[in-house]
């Protein structure tokens, strides 16, 4: 073996199971990563490293929240595939600078937009440097004011920031938000996975362009947007790839199939975490009813009451806004 012994290197297997065996000396050489780093004389010291050899999944999160960042590609993951990917998602104008057979008579290195490389041919090995200036902090949580709204409903900013820290996102989590609505709850939730993958299903085509436009503003292009009614439109989300099997889903519609929605969310995962909220009592109790129905134990039930101050005259009125449940659930 040969290259760098501290990332992702056999070195880590051969010292665990031979150092009973046999006195073992780590000499380590010059990784692709600084090699293709001192070729394009940059550093890598504020950049993310990852590798994609022999792994399998989306490099679209780790580009959309990231500015620079290196990665070993392999196996499914080839130069081609990642620009495809990247193109696909609304990524395509991010510099890629790609070096193959780094350190042979026929190293090359070539750069340009992702766009522009998609579907060219590159050495299985090779290593990407990719620059994304306007990468988004998945940090920052957004406000009502930030998104472009119509009359299209949105969850507001107090509920939605409730709703989804009682979902607890992890980083690399797959998550489903049916109703998608403006997609501020879908966009909220891809920041929260910013290693992961959101599922946008909404069933007003007028609402899909919404999303849209929303997520590509505020840098959220982890996101899948799926046209259709739920439970179906889930179905058609399952078969991509990386979307298969949620972890988290946040049901903001239903359109008045929440059994079938719950139902179908368990079938992709049984251990599936789901939030739902409600403004009436009868979807509160058809989503409490689906819940038991299915097996879903471990629930909480908050009611939030929210007042907003608003000037009148040189006074400060609060004005109550309605009351909304939100429901959380799992099978354990």
């Amino acid at each position: 073996m040969s290259g760098d012994s501290g990332f992702y290197s056999v070195a880590k297997t051969i010292i665990k199971d031979f150092s009973d065996i046999y006195e073992i000396e780590v000499l380590p050489g010059i990784g692709s990563i600084p090699y293709l780093s001192a070729k394009l004389k940059t550093t890598y010291d504020d950049a993310l490293l990852v590798s994609l050899h022999g792994r399998s999944g989306n490099i679209v999160p780790k580009v959309a929240y990231n500015k620079r960042l290196f990665a070993l590609t392999g196996g499914a993951n080839t130069v081609s595939v990642i620009c495809s990917q990247l193109s696909r998602y609304g990524l395509g104008g991010v510099s890629v600078n790609v070096g193959e057979r780094l350190s042979f008579p026929d190293e090359r290195i070539i750069t340009g937009r992702a766009e522009e490389l998609d579907g060219m041919d590159f050495d299985a090995l090779s290593v990407v440097f990719i620059e994304n200036p306007s990468a988004a902090n998945p940090q920052i949580p957004l406000s009502d004011s930030d998104f472009m709204r119509t009359d299209i409903p949105m969850t507001k900013e107090e509920v939605r920031w409730l709703s989804i820290q009682k979902l607890g996102i992890n980083p690399q989590d797959i998550v489903y938000d049916i109703g998608a609505g403006t997609g501020s709850v879908s966009i909220e939730m891809a920041r929260k996975a910013y290693e992961g993958f959101v599922c946008a299903i909404e069933a007003k085509i007028e609402a899909c362009d919404l999303v849209r436009a929303n997520a590509a503003k505020h840098g959220a292009f982890n996101m899948e947007i799926i046209h259709g009614m739920a439970p179906e439109a889930i179905e058609t989300a399952s078969y991509v790839e990386w979307l298969r099997s949620p972890d988290k889903a946040f049901i903001g519609g239903s359109s008045g199939n929440m059994d079938g929605i719950i139902e179908k969310l368990l079938q992709l995962n049984p251990d599936i975490r789901i939030a739902a909220n409600a403004i009436t009592l009868q979807t509160l109790n058809e989503i409490i009813t689906g819940f038991e129905k299915h097996g879903i134990t471990n629930t909480d039930i908050i009611c939030v009451n929210i007042a907003k101050s608003k000037k009148a005259g040189s006074y400060d009125m609060m004005m109550a806004q309605n009351p909304v449940y939100i429901i959380t659930g799992s099978r354990n």
